[in-house]
């Protein structure tokens, strides 16, 4: 559970006890705090053991997350109700209310829909449950159009769908109505895997039939998590069980050259990039597992290897944004090739203009080739865009001490080394500029 959460429900109950409040209002403001942090089952409890009365219909709709997202179906319909008595084009409450209906084969919400639609546009709900005005009688087909509801939201960045709370709902629903749907369980397990929950990602994984093609993907997913949850040894050995029972499966073999890569083992990564670039791999994977190795010889100062394989990925693929910037900001950084790594990395902003990397890239290189004012605005803007960076910072310094702004250097250079980790490998020659007398 995180932290600030745990604090904050502390802080909430030893307040609430030293009023002398019943339990009922402490519960529901623990509740809305446990939704905030995706705590459906802690919000469940609090919801149950509160009594609040008159909720407004933000407080409702949070109720209705915890009681679907933690399949209470019949809770989640007595509160879906609730919010339709103030809300009739909440399509959520509606899509809650239908199921509990069609699982309970009660006809009467039916009808009250039907006269509703008539009003208002409810589209999401009658494309999940009526096919040219008549209803779905199949429970599976319904959950089908749920399923493809959400595909097509996490598809459009400009759909509310896109709010976790939601899309969960709307997956727990598709499950009441078909406990055997194994997409469902493996879009579920990765929402919460994003959230950074894996104890529950695993849970949904391993729902999985053994004789779905995800369950590969699942048992791997589960694997690559654990070095999230800082088991790095139990890791490495599932993906490679997984590897010896799927002789041939490429994925996994990249999840392994992935983790070595990611925890600097990057001989051990090294050996399995160049396994599967000896097989017959598409040019696009081909390019990509070249940057990949391309990264790791570098990182161990061959770059004679590292820069071969740069090149010849960016044979296969001349536009892409991420190799451009790197071989271009290693040649910088060796004062090497300045005009056409400048070249490139023009073409890498154009291709991705939103990476605060690339612009921090395009900008030392400005200050290589002595354009210190266009350095200075360049990297002005990757500071406001990222202001945590400590390699930028430090880049910042340098340009505004080329210019001749002392002060200004010495500042940036000692936010710099107040946010430097070791990784960014800047400490020692941040000291170094520091302890200098800069007239």
């Amino acid at each position: 559970m995180h932290k600030l959460y745990i604090g904050i429900k502390c802080l909430v109950l030893i307040f609430i006890s030293a009023q002398a409040h019943p339990f009922s209002s402490s519960s529901y403001l623990v509740a809305n705090f446990a939704i905030s942090f995706f705590d459906y089952e802690e919000a469940h409890i609090h919801y149950d053991q509160s009594n609040a009365q008159n909720l407004n219909i933000t407080d409702l709709e949070k109720k209705l997350l915890a009681y679907v997202n933690t399949n209470s179906l019949n809770k989640a319909s007595f509160v879906a109700e609730k919010i339709l008595r103030i809300d009739k084009k909440n399509q959520e409450a509606w899509s809650v209310y239908l199921i509990n209906a069609k699982l309970n084969n009660l006809e009467m919400p039916f009808n009250e829909f039907k006269k509703e639609r008539q009003e208002e546009d409810l589209k999401i709900v009658e494309f999940i449950f009526f096919n040219n005005s008549q209803i779905k009688n199949d429970n599976r087909a319904i959950a089908q159009s749920i399923f493809e509801v959400v595909q097509t939201s996490m598809n459009d960045s400009s759909t509310s769908f896109r709010n976790y709370d939601y899309l969960l709902l709307y997956l727990s629903l598709c499950l009441n109505l078909n406990e055997e749907f194994d997409e469902v369980y493996y879009y579920i397990a990765k929402l919460y895997e994003n959230l950074k929950k894996y104890e529950i990602a695993r849970k949904f994984y391993d729902k999985i039939n053994i004789k779905h093609p995800l369950y590969i993907e699942s048992k791997k997913n589960i694997a690559i998590n654990k070095r999230y949850e800082n088991n790095l040894k139990a890791a490495e050995e599932d993906l490679i069980s997984l590897i010896n029972n799927n002789i041939g499966n490429e994925n996994i073999l990249i999840a392994l050259a992935d983790l070595y890569r990611s925890t600097k083992q990057y001989k051990k990564a090294i050996l399995y990039y160049s396994k599967i670039l000896n097989t017959n791999i598409n040019e696009d994977l081909k390019s990509s597992l070249l940057f990949m190795r391309g990264i790791c010889y570098e990182r161990l100062n061959n770059w004679q290897s590292a820069e071969e394989d740069f090149l010849n990925s960016l044979e296969i693929n001349k536009d892409s944004a991420n190799t451009l910037n790197y071989l271009a900001y290693a040649w910088i950084e060796r004062n090497m090739f300045l005009d056409r790594s400048l070249k490139m990395l023009n073409k890498a902003h154009d291709k991705s203009p939103d990476s605060h990397y690339i612009l921090d890239s395009l900008a030392w290189a400005h200050y290589k080739k002595n354009n210190l004012l266009i350095a200075s605005e360049l990297m002005e803007e990757v500071i406001e865009r990222a202001p945590g960076e400590a390699i930028s910072i430090d880049h910042l310094g340098d340009i505004y001490f080329a210019l001749g702004r002392k002060r200004e250097a010495n500042y940036m250079w000692k936010q710099a080394m107040d946010l430097a980790e070791p990784e960014d490998e800047i400490i020692e020659s941040l000291t170094e500029k520091l302890q200098k007398k800069h007239d």
